[in-house]
This record gives structure tokens, C-alpha cells and sequence, in this order.
């Protein structure tokens, strides 16, 4: 789980720098260089989370922790034509990919236990006049752990028109649930805070585990050190956890309410040195 975090903040800009640089490599189009036909790929399922050195697009998506749910993944007829008939892809389960994507990136995901998804089907109908065509993965999102880091790997095996793409052919899909508190939340601080007082700003908070959460963008909303909240669920007591301004004391008046939803966190860090008045008002789910 902890490696998943590592892309998060980073994943609005890469995801325009790794398109770019894996779709320019090839021109479509028919006042393209070279021109070529329309290509089979899968479509963006989300923002593109690995580095611009990786061979595999790397994409991580998080799930309500229902006892069902459903990753819908799109294969693209990409290029400047739609289907010119019904195009038929068949589409692979390839868990090998996720050991290439460590390897490459020294990275730690692993495989999602088959006891947590099915898959119906691999043939994926791109109908003609269209562009895109579906395939469904059931999920039991009730069922995740956070112990570790888990995807799973498609590749697109075959289709009856087109050219597979070299870039977006493969992927690997992080996968993870979100936790009770998980979302997004209209932050303020008090004029106390240190750094940033009286902050009014729109922030997320991100499963890290069972009853834990990070801030995203970072303390206060405002800077990249990570810190983290843990609630707990028999006295909705809150605890905040940091790596760095050592060492970081909670008060006991920092409390959950779950009936609003609403985090009221006091604490102070640097050994009492700066004191910090937060509060999370829950407005909805994250993207």
C-alpha cells in the first residue's frame, strides 16, 4: 500500500507527460508521416501513475469497500476512423506483467487473489461506426487488505482489425478500497495554526489501511510532508502520525464524528514547538 502513495500526487502531471511521450512515438492520421491504420488499445481508465521511464502504463484505482463492485476497462479503436465493422479483441489476464513493471520500476505490487475478482469474459465488441468496446471485472471490494500492494495485468491479445498498440497494448491496474473516512473534505485551520493559519481550502484524505487516512496534498494542504490520521473506530479517538518535524504529540481533544463525518484534530509537533488546529468537514467521495 505504501508504494501506491508514492504516485498519487504525481499522477495529474505525468499523465500528460507519459501520454505524450508514448503516443507521439507513432502519428495517426491520414496527413500523418508514415500513416498507418487505426490501432487497438485500452483507453485510459484513469490518470497515469508511472514515471516516464516505465515500459508499462501503470493506472491505480480505488473502490468502496462494498461486498461487490465493478472495474469497468475500455478498449480504444484509436486513429481517425471509427470501426468500419464490428471489431472483435480478445483481451488476456496477464499477471506476468506486474512482475515486469517491478522489475522495471523496483516496484512491489503483487497479484489480487483470484478470491476477489471474477471475469466473465475476454472478448471485448468494438461495433462497427464505434470506437470503443467494454469488458467488465467483478470485484469484492469488501474482501481487501491492505497489507500489501495489489494490480492485475491485461494485455491485448488479439483483433480481427487494426494494429495492437506497442505503447498501450498492456497495462497494469493498481487496485485498493477505501477506507470509512476516505474522501474529499472543505478543510479550515484556526488562527492558532502554525505556518498556515486560517487555511479555507478543498483537500482529500487517502486510504492507507483499515482506519488510517493520508492528507493529500500534504501538511496543512500546503507542503509534501506526509502526515497521517488513524481513527479509532470503538472511541473515535484520532491519532496524527508523522516522518518528519519530530516528535508529534495529539491532544485528546482531536475526535471523529461519524455522524458528520467531520475530523477535529489538535496537535502540535517539533516537541510542542508548533501547534496545529485542523478541521475536515466530509463533502464527498474522492476521484
Amino acid at each position: 500500500m505504501k508504494k501506491i502513495l508514492k504516485y498519487i500526487s504525481l499522477g495529474l502531471v505525468i499523465t500528460t507527460i507519459f501520454s505524450s511521450c508514448l503516443k507521439d512515438e507513432v502519428l495517426i492520421g491520414p496527413d500523418a508521416p508514415g500513416a498507418i491504420s487505426n490501432i487497438i488499445e485500452f483507453k485510459n481508465p484513469g490518470f497515469i501513475q508511472s514515471s516516464t521511464t516505465s515500459k508499462l502504463p501503470l493506472y491505480l484505482l480505488s473502490f468502496d469497500m462494498n461486498p461487490t463492485g465493478q472495474l469497468v476497462l475500455e478498449v480504444n479503436y484509436a486513429g481517425s476512423n471509427t470501426a468500419p465493422n464490428d471489431i472483435n479483441v480478445k483481451v488476456k489476464l496477464d499477471n506476468s506483467l506486474i512482475d515486469e513493471y517491478n522489475d522495471d520500476q523496483d516496484d512491489e505490487f503483487v497479484a489480487l487473489p483470484t478470491s476477489q475478482y471474477s471475469i466473465s469474459s475476454f472478448d471485448v465488441v468494438i461495433k462497427k461506426g464505434e470506437r470503443v468496446g467494454k469488458f467488465v471485472v467483478d470485484l469484492k471490494p469488501s474482501m481487501f487488505t491492505f497489507d500489501k500492494s495489489y494490480a492485475l495485468g491485461f494485455s491485448i491479445e488479439s483483433a480481427s482489425v487494426g494494429n495492437i498498440s506497442g505503447n498501450f497494448g498492456k497495462m497494469v491496474v493498481g487496485i485498493s478500497g477505501k477506507n470509512f473516512f476516505d474522501g474529499t473534505y472543505a478543510y479550515t485551520t484556526s488562527a492558532n495554526t502554525a505556518l498556515v493559519p486560517n487555511a479555507n481550502k478543498t483537500v482529500t484524505l487517502v486510504t492507507i489501511g483499515g482506519n488510517k487516512c493520508q492528507l493529500k496534498p500534504g501538511l496543512l494542504g500546503t507542503y509534501s510532508n506526509v502526515v497521517n490520521y488513524t481513527i479509532d473506530q470503538a472511541t473515535n479517538n484520532i491519532t496524527v502520525e508523522m516522518t518528519t518535524l519530530l516528535p508529534i504529540a495529539t491532544k485528546p481533544t482531536s475526535k471523529y464524528d461519524p455522524a458528520t463525518k467531520t475530523l477535529t484534530v489538535n496537535w502540535t509537533s517539533n516537541g510542542g514547538g508548533r501547534t496545529f488546529e485542523e478541521k475536515f468537514v466530509y463533502t464527498g467521495p474522492r476521484d
